[in-house]
C-alpha cells in the first residue's frame, strides 16, 4: 500500500486536464477538503487508494517532519513575535464564516463577499418559444 501512496504523492494533478476541469467548478477553502477531492479523483480514475490509510500515513509523516523541525530549531528562531495590530476589529479576510450582519454590511457597501463565486449571467434577448404540448383538460371539460 505504501507504493500506492507514493504514486499518489507524485501524481501530477496540475497537469491532468480532467482534474483541472472538475476543480475549476469547486471552490475549496480547506486543505483537507482539497486533499479529499484529490483522493476521490485518484481513486476513481487512476487506481484504488484507501482514504483513511493515506490520512494516517500523511499525519505520521507530518508528525515526523514537525519533530525534525522542532529538533533543528535554534534559539534565534524561538524569539517571540509581537503582533503589530491588536485592535479587536475582525478582518474580512479571516477564515471564519461571516455573520449575517457582516454580509449585509459588505453588500450595502458594494464590496465583494469572500467565498462567493461571481456568476456571469447575461440575458439572451430572445422571444420565449411557444408551448409544444396541448393544454391539459380540466375534469369538468372531459366528456
Amino acid at each position: 500500500m505504501e507504493a500506492v501512496y507514493s504514486r499518489f504523492d507524485s501524481y501530477d494533478f496540475e497537469g491532468d486536464p480532467n482534474f483541472q476541469s472538475g476543480l475549476k467548478d469547486l471552490k475549496s477553502s480547506s486543505e483537507e477538503h482539497f486533499l479529499g477531492i484529490k483522493l476521490f479523483f485518484y481513486n476513481r480514475f487512476v487506481e484504488p487508494i484507501d482514504f483513511d490509510g493515506y490520512k494516517q500515513r500523511s499525519s505520521t509523516s507530518a508528525n515526523v517532519q514537525n519533530l525534525e523541525k522542532f529538533n533543528n530549531l535554534t534559539t534565534a528562531d524561538s524569539e517571540p513575535v509581537v503582533c503589530g495590530s491588536s485592535t479587536g476589529m475582525t478582518s474580512v479576510n479571516t477564515d471564519e464564516p461571516l455573520s449575517f450582519q457582516e454580509v449585509i454590511r459588505l453588500v450595502q457597501a458594494g464590496q465583494e463577499v469572500p467565498g462567493l463565486s461571481k456568476l456571469d449571467i447575461k440575458p439572451n434577448n430572445q422571444n420565449p418559444t411557444p408551448s409544444q404540448m396541448e393544454r391539459r383538460r380540466k375534469p369538468w371539460e372531459n366528456s
